[in-house]
């Protein structure tokens, strides 16, 4: 099973433990989170192919550069803003995929609702986190669009385009958070990634 199959059915529905009778605002919220893990998946697989394509233009820099002697221009720049994409795309992926690097010295001491209460709190610290990083990102982007700032090497792409990736990983993981949360407040069981929680 690959991951975007393991994804598929971790976050298809309601996980084990769910109630049986949910209200329907529960079954609602089920629904959405099971459209933004289908998104988060696919900007993952977006993601990459991003580094894929930022390995292959690199290597062909230093191939170019080193064995060539040919000028490379846009080559270093383009596979940076391709990583800063990868990983703000496949943020909300990782983070419901248990990816992140985390800490679990407190949450393995913990259980029920304890437990729960720990992971509550700790999605709505990184939900508090990510809106204020999202919300930088999209006055960053506007800014650039407004105002037509490019980039001050060879190539200059305007930097909207790089710029871009922040708010749009960032509205797509404070989306997923949004939802996971609303979902433990409302009584919804959702289960712990492997990897851990933030």
């Amino acid at each position: 099973m690959n991951a975007l199959d393991e994804a598929k059915s971790d976050y298809g529905g309601a996980p084990e433990g769910a109630p049986a009778a949910q209200s329907p605002f529960l079954k609602l919220l089920f629904r959405v989170r099971a459209v933004l893990q289908r998104v988060s998946a696919a900007a993952a697989m977006v993601s990459a192919v991003g580094v894929v394509v930022a390995s292959v233009v690199i290597t062909w820099a230093v191939f170019a550069r080193g064995l060539l002697g040919v000028n490379t221009i846009w080559e270093l720049e383009f596979s940076v803003y391709l990583l800063i994409y990868a990983a703000f795309l496949s943020a909300a992926f990782t983070d419901r995929s248990g990816g992140q690097i985390s800490v679990q010295i407190l949450a393995g001491y913990l259980k029920g609702r304890a437990a729960r209460a720990h992971t509550a709190l700790l999605e709505f610290l990184a939900l508090c986190l990510f809106v204020l990083v999202t919300y930088s990102g999209w006055n960053m982007f506007l800014h650039s669009w407004e105002t037509g700032w490019r980039s001050e090497t060879l190539w200059g792409p305007p930097l909207w385009v790089p710029h871009l990736a922040i708010p749009l990983g960032g509205t797509l993981l404070v989306l997923s958070l949004a939802v996971d949360l609303t979902i433990r407040l409302c009584g919804g069981r959702l289960d712990v990634p492997q990897g851990g929680h933030h």
